[in-house]
């Protein structure tokens, strides 16, 4: 029997187009096989632009689900920008990126200059791991705005700096935590502790189902396990062409979830409840 998904939202879904990968859907596909799943909502991500308006005019089309977008603070819409989060904030936006592919860790990890982006990366912080004014604006604005802001790829000292300031403050998601692949390749007592300075840790499908699986899926049910289900989301970071559609790849990841006797409610409260809070559905 496969855990029951109804209600559930994907934070955290790719499509094409994609400047850097081969996706597996459009913004319309992606809605549409949620809405047959009986998803609720999912949340259009793109490293390279705002996905706000795409979000809405898909949500004018597609029945019977959500579809919010939001904006990576990466090189293409200028770095961690306020200007940039404000539009994007005021047009729909509901999630706020911190840099991606073009992060400081992301050049330290070889992705960035794997897809050919050049260094040194965008920083959140100074040389003494104080944020830096731009960051500070940033968060004031996704604050006002009731949105969720998400780590992105930075360093682990970066997280640590972001989830001090904001964790108490406003709606904060630890990118794809434990991901080896993008971002700081965090441990389990890391989440641990960022979950209780007030993160919510997103634990991610593309992780360890699919072409692109670097940790078994028993990893992540154990971090769950320590954070919490209260404290973790369940998102698919899923749109690769290699890998399962988001939808699908949701389904198939609770189910492998509950394989390593995780409960179908923990799993439930990780995909569904909590992910819906932040969306504020």
């Amino acid at each position: 029997m496969s855990v029951d998904l109804t209600g559930a939202a994907d934070l955290h879904c790719h499509f094409a187009p994609d400047a850097h990968r081969e996706r597996s859907v459009d913004a319309f596909d992606a809605a549409r096989d949620a809405a047959a799943a009986g998803h609720a909502a999912i949340v259009l991500k793109s490293h390279d632009y705002p996905t706000a308006s795409v979000a809405w005019a898909v949500d004018q089309v597609v029945e019977g689900v959500r579809v919010f977008g939001g904006i990576c603070c990466d090189r293409e819409v200028g770095g961690v920008n306020p200007a940039a989060v404000e539009v994007a904030l005021r047009v729909g936006a509901k999630v706020v990126w911190l840099p991606t592919l073009t992060s400081r860790q992301d050049q330290l990890n070889g992705v960035g200059p794997a897809l050919g982006i050049p260094g040194p990366g965008i920083g959140i912080t100074d040389d003494d791991g104080g944020l830096l004014p731009e960051t500070r604006e940033v968060l004031d604005l996704v604050a006002e705005h009731d949105a969720v802001l998400a780590t992105g790829h930075v360093t682990a000292a970066e997280h640590l700096a972001v989830v001090r300031a904001f964790g108490r403050r406003g709606k904060l998601v630890v990118t794809h935590a434990t991901e080896p692949l993008a971002g700081p390749n965090l441990s389990v007592d890391q989440c641990v502790e960022l979950a209780e300075l007030g993160a919510f840790i997103e634990l991610s499908a593309m992780t360890c189902i699919g072409a692109l699986a670097s940790r078994p899926v028993a990893e992540l049910a154990a971090c769950a396990r320590a954070v919490g289900p209260r404290r973790c989301t369940l998102a698919t970071d899923y749109g690769q062409k290699a890998n399962p559609r988001p939808a699908e790849g949701l389904q198939g990841f609770a189910d492998a979830l509950e394989t390593e006797r995780v409960s179908e409610a923990d799993i439930r409260r990780m995909a569904c409840e909590n992910p819906c809070g932040l969306l504020g559905l």
